[in-house]
C-alpha cells in the first residue's frame, strides 16, 4: 500500500576478487545498497600489505599534494589491490623524480616574489627619492645593512644593543631621516661580523628580514621599477613552470593513479566481503532498487564481473526501510524524519503533508507578493539547500491565500479579495481553521485504525479506540444539534463494554480503567481540537501588522515606499519564521501524536567517494 514504507531487499553480490574495489563503488554510486554489518571483511594476502602502501602515498602526498591535479577519477580497470596500488605508488615516485626540480624551482620564485612584494612596498613608503640604494647593497665589507620588517606596530619588542647595530630611522619627535621605512619595515646597519647573531636575535622576535638583491641600484622610484621588472621575469617563468606540470599530469596519467588510490582508501574503510575462493568474494547487504536487475545492469556497463540477486535475508536481521513518494511528495518526508522512521506496520503521512502543510503555512501567511518572494527564493535556493524546497508550495498556497484576503504586499486596496479581509470577520478567520483541524484529528485517528489492522490488532482497536472517535464526534455534533447526545450515550457504553472485553481483573477495576483513559483521550483531543485556533490567529496577526506597515507609510509621506518595502521584508523575515515553527509543531504535536511512533529503521545507504575531497584531507592529515 502507498502510505506503507517499504522494506529494503537483502541482495547479494559475487564479484570477481580483482574486482572488489570497483564493483562496491559502483555499487554506493547507485545510492541503492546499505552494506550489512555482518559478514565482517576477512582479508587476504593481496590485501595484507596495503597499509604499509597507504603509509607511503601519505607521505608522498605531504610533500606533493599541492602540485597534484585538483580533479581525480580512477581508470576503470581491473586488478588485484595490492598490484593496482603498487603501480599507482610507483607512477607517483616516477612523477616525482622529473618533477622535483620544476618544484623546488616554483618554490624558490614564490618565496623570492613574496620578498620582492614586501622590498617593493618598502621602496614606495621611501619619503627620500634621492638616496641611491646601490650604496646600501654594497656598504660592505665592514658594515652589514639589513631590511626587517616587525610586527604590526612598526616597533621592535627589544631594540638591538647600539654597539652591535643602529637604525637610521629618528627618535620621535624629531625629523624624519631620508632612510626611515614605512610604518612595520626598519633598515638596520651594524658590524658585519655580527650579521648572524643579529639574525637570530631578531628571528626570536618573529622579524622577518627581507634580502637585498646585488643588483638592487638607483633611487628608490628606478629601484622600485627594477623589483617590478624581476616580478614580472619571475611570473612568466611561474607560469611555464606550472604549464610543464599540467603536462606531466597527463603524461603520468596522475589523476587516474590518485584516483586508483583514492578508491582503494576508500574501500578498505567502507568495504565489507567475506572471500569464498582465490578468485571470488561476496559483497552482502540491503538495496533498495526494486530489482536486481538494476544493479547488475551497472555492474555489466562498467565491466565488472560480478553477478547481483536478491534473497531471503538471514535470521535476525531486520531490513531497513524505505520511504517511496512520488517526487512532490518528497520534500515533506522532512516532517516525518523529524520523529524517525515509520515501521512497516505504519502510516507514511509525506503524501498528505504535501496538502496539510502548505494550507496551514498558506492560511496564516496569505499575501500574493510575499507567497511570490518565498516561492522565488524556494526556486532559487532547493539545489543548494534541498529543505527549502518546501518553500515552493509554502509560497504558492501563500499566493492562493493572498487571493482569498485580498492582500499584495500588505496592501489591500490593489486587487479585490475573492474571499474576505481578515480583519472585517475575525470570528470566521478562527472558526474555518478549527474545522479544518478537527478533520485532520479525525483522519489521524483513522489511520491509526488502518494500522491497528496492519499489525492484527483490529480487535483491540475497535473495541478501545473506535468508541473514542465515536465519542469526539458527539461531541462535536453537539454544536450542531442537541440529537448529538445519543452518540455520546452509545460512544459511553461501547467504550465501557470494551474495557471490560479486552481488560483484566475485576470487573469494576476495568471499568474505572476505561473510564479514565476514556477521559485523558477526549481531553487530549479537545486541546488538540484547540490548538487549531492559533492558525486563524497568526492569520489576523498578519493581517494586523500589514494594515501597521500600510498605516506608517502613509505617515511617512514621499518616504512611505521605503517604509513599505522594509515593513514587508521585516514580515517575510519574523512571520515567516514563526508560521514556519507553528505549522511543524501542529503537525508534530497535534497530528502525528494520534498514529505515528516512528518505531522503524531507516536505510542508510553507502556513500561514493568522493575524490577531491580525499585528496584534500588525507594529504593534509
Amino acid at each position: 500500500m502507498a502510505l506503507r514504507p517499504e522494506t529494503a531487499h537483502w541482495f547479494e553480490c559475487l564479484v570477481a576478487r580483482e574486482d572488489l574495489p570497483a564493483s562496491l563503488e559502483i555499487l554506493a554510486a547507485s545510492g541503492e545498497i546499505q552494506l550489512s554489518a555482518e559478514p565482517a571483511m576477512q582479508e587476504h594476502e593481496s590485501l595484507t600489505d596495503l597499509g604499509e602502501l597507504l603509509e607511503e602515498f601519505h607521505q608522498l602526498a605531504a610533500r606533493y599534494h599541492p602540485y597534484w591535479p585538483p580533479a581525480i577519477a580512477p581508470a576503470n580497470v581491473a586488478g588485484k589491490p595490492a598490484r593496482t596500488l603498487q603501480t599507482a605508488l610507483r607512477t607517483l615516485r616516477d612523477w616525482a623524480g622529473t618533477s622535483d626540480a620544476r618544484i623546488l624551482e616554483l618554490e624558490r620564485l614564490q618565496a623570492e616574489d613574496a620578498d620582492l612584494d614586501r622590498l617593493r612596498e618598502w621602496l614606495h613608503a621611501l619619503p627620500q627619492q634621492t638616496l641611491d640604494l646601490g650604496w646600501l647593497v654594497n656598504v660592505g665589507p665592514l658594515l652589514s645593512v639589513q631590511l626587517y620588517r616587525v610586527h604590526e606596530q612598526g616597533e621592535l619588542s627589544e631594540p638591538p644593543p647600539p654597539w652591535l647595530c643602529w637604525t637610521l630611522a629618528r627618535p620621535a619627535g624629531q625629523d624624519q631621516g631620508p632612510l626611515q621605512a614605512a610604518t612595520g619595515y626598519r633598515l638596520l646597519i651594524g658590524p658585519a661580523a655580527q650579521n648572524e647573531d643579529l639574525a637570530h636575535e631578531l628571528s626570536a622576535q618573529r622579524v622577518r628580514r627581507i634580502p637585498l638583491p646585488a643588483w638592487l641600484h638607483g633611487t628608490p622610484r628606478a629601484a622600485a621599477a627594477q623589483v617590478e621588472a624581476q616580478l614580472e621575469m619571475d611570473a612568466r617563468r611561474i607560469v611555464l613552470l606550472q604549464r610543464e606540470l599540467h603536462d606531466s599530469w597527463e603524461a603520468y596519467k596522475l589523476g587516474e593513479r590518485l584516483g586508483e588510490i583514492a578508491r582503494l582508501d576508500w574501500f578498505l574503510r567502507q568495504g565489507r566481503y567475506q572471500v569464498n575462493s582465490d578468485n571470488l568474494a561476496w559483497i552482502r547487504g540491503w538495496s533498495s532498487a526494486h530489482d536486481a536487475a538494476g544493479l547488475q545492469a551497472r555492474l555489466a556497463g562498467a565491466g565488472v564481473r560480478a553477478l547481483v540477486q536478491f534473497s531471503l535475508p538471514p535470521a535476525g536481521h531486520a531490513p531497513p526501510l524505505v520511504l517511496r513518494n512520488p517526487r512532490w511528495a518528497r520534500p515533506f518526508e522532512l516532517f516525518t524524519r523529524l520523529l524517525g522512521m515509520p515501521s512497516a506496520e505504519e502510516a507514511d503521512p509525506s503524501r498528505i503533508l504535501a496538502l496539510v502543510v502548505p494550507l496551514l503555512f498558506g492560511y496564516m501567511f496569505g499575501d500574493v507578493g510575499q507567497g511570490l518572494v518565498l516561492l522565488l527564493a524556494g526556486l532559487w535556493l532547493r539545489r543548494r539547500w534541498p529543505a527549502s524546497s518546501l518553500l515552493i508550495p509554502a509560497g504558492a498556497s501563500a499566493m492562493l491565500f493572498g487571493l482569498l484576503f485580498g492582500s499584495v504586499f500588505t496592501r489591500e486596496d490593489l486587487i479585490p479579495a475573492l474571499w474576505l479581509h481578515p480583519m472585517d470577520q475575525p470570528l470566521l478567520v478562527l472558526a474555518v481553521p478549527l474545522v479544518f483541524g478537527v478533520l485532520l484529528l479525525l483522519l489521524g485517528l483513522l489511520l491509526n485504525g488502518l494500522e491497528a489492522a496492519w499489525r492484527n490488532a483490529a480487535r483491540h482497536w475497535w473495541w478501545c479506540e473506535a468508541p473514542v472517535v465515536l465519542l469526539y464526534l458527539g461531541l462535536l455534533g453537539l454544536l450542531l444539534h442537541p440529537g448529538a447526545v445519543h452518540a455520546l450515550w452509545l460512544g459511553l457504553g461501547w467504550a465501557l463494554l470494551g474495557g471490560l472485553v479486552t481488560g483484566q481483573g475485576h470487573p469494576a477495576a476495568r471499568l474505572g480503567l476505561a473510564l479514565g483513559a476514556l477521559f485523558e483521550q477526549l481531553f487530549q483531543l479537545a486541546v488538540n481540537s484547540l490548538s487549531f485556533s492559533r492558525v486563524g490567529a497568526f492569520a489576523l496577526a498578519h493581517a494586523g501588522l500589514s494594515q501597521a506597515v500600510v498605516a506608517l507609510a502613509g505617515l511617512a509621506g514621499h518616504g512611505g515606499w521605503m517604509v513599505l518595502v522594509l515593513g514587508n521584508l521585516f514580515i517575510l523575515a519574523l512571520e515567516g519564521l514563526v508560521v514556519s515553527i507553528q505549522t511543524t509543531r501542529l503537525v508534530l504535536f497535534e497530528f502525528f501524536i494520534r498514529f505515528l511512533r516512528a518505531e522503524g529503521l531507516g536505510f542508510r545507504p553507502l556513500p561514493a567517494p568522493d575524490y577531491p575531497a580525499f585528496t584534500i584531507t588525507r594529504s593534509s592529515s
